[in-house]
């Protein structure tokens, strides 16, 4: 056995016998080289080992220490953590998993990434081989298409029948008791609707998606808006998109858009990508944004900022998302009872698409 494996094997044995708990200080590299005679260099070596197995961690000016002990001795799938999205495009997703990422691996975990691209069929097919696996740390699922009734709510309920660990991410089933991290998309609909209120709107559109609980909650907070200001809601002024639609531009259904903001002087947009969309529609009309027409906008991704008038839009917290979603993942790990459920609150970032209109 070669000299630093001596030094791992020693390590790994205090904390398979708890002597060494998650968060304890090891010896110091010079108490370990007197311990085995060997040279610093071969400890510093063996505990780089430990490092990268996840069982050591280094701290600059500190020491090292013992991180996720209590994970020692499980397989390498009794570690993964099952991350599953609907779509891997540069919107906001590769942040929120950034942050998912960074906070699991920290804690020894790895994590496996599947994609359902918002299809049922997907979904299915990954529920099923998920639950083929012998052993899984736990599950993090973004549902797909979480508006409508699923045909793989079985799979869930087989799920929680297991006692998987497991919460939904960005939106959830309203009929599954599955914990979810997400935005206050009810809140932000809302707060969306009543700043185009309070710049003197009255005539207010919105463009929601169809099988999404998100928009379904954020056209609830918009009607909320508009009839605590004594606004009457317009069916003929509300458009309702798909999947399609919305990753078309609304190419799909542009003359429907032109037709139900006609009559209107703002607009509440589902999201970025809805509201780049509309705006695309608008240069091409020749509708002046914002005089002619304020957006207000649902997650402040790049394609906010960059739209050719800066949208005005609630904020998604994206990578915090991700952080809290991991953090919210392993409390229900530790305590499987606990409700970890959380939102983040509705907040605003405020640009150049929105106008205060003039009152006649």
């Amino acid at each position: 056995m070669a000299k630093y494996q001596k030094v791992v094997q020693w390590i790994k044995e205090k904390i398979e016998r708890n002597e060494l708990k998650d968060g304890d200080r090891l010896e110091s590299e010079h108490m370990l080289s007197s311990r085995f005679g060997i040279s610093r260099q071969t400890v510093r070596h063996a505990l780089l080992v430990l490092e990268k197995e996840g069982l050591v961690e280094g701290r600059q000016g500190s020491g090292n220490y013992v991180r996720c002990a209590h994970q020692s001795g499980k397989t390498e799938k009794e570690n993964t953590v099952i991350l599953v999205s609907t779509y891997v495009n540069a919107y906001i997703f590769p942040n929120i998993i950034q942050g998912i990422e960074q906070v699991l691996t920290r804690q020894g975990y790895a994590l496996q990434i599947m994609f359902t691209y918002n299809k049922f069929a997907t979904e299915r097919k990954v529920l099923e081989d998920i639950l083929q696996m012998k052993e899984v740390a736990g599950l993090i699922i973004e549902p797909t298409q979480s508006a409508l009734p699923s045909p793989n709510k079985a799979f869930y309920e087989e799920i929680l029948e297991r006692n998987i660990p497991v919460v939904f991410f960005h939106s959830y089933y309203e009929n599954l008791p599955i914990p979810h991290i997400s935005i206050n998309d009810r809140e932000a609909g809302k707060e969306a609707a009543r700043f185009l209120i309070e710049n003197g709107h009255t005539e207010i559109g919105g463009i929601f998606k169809l099988e999404d609980g998100q928009g379904h909650r954020r056209f609830t907070g918009y009607v909320e808006a508009l009839l605590e200001a004594g606004l009457e809601v317009q069916d003929d002024r509300i458009v309702w998109i798909d999947t399609q639609d919305e990753r078309q531009d609304l190419k799909l259904c542009r003359e429907k858009v032109l037709e139900r903001m006609k009559n209107c002087t703002a607009c509440v947009c589902y999201n970025d990508s809805v509201a780049h969309g509309l705006s695309e529609i608008c240069r091409g009309e020749g509708i002046r944004i914002p005089m002619d027409l304020s957006i207000v906008s649902i997650d402040n991704s790049q394609l906010a900022q960059l739209n050719m008038v800066p949208l005005t839009a609630m904020i998604h917290p994206m990578e915090k998302l991700g952080v809290r979603v991991a953090m919210q993942f392993l409390e229900l790990i530790e305590n499987p009872d606990a409700d970890v459920t959380y939102e983040f609150p509705a907040e605003m970032v405020v640009r150049e698409s929105v106008c205060r209109k003039k009152q006649v």
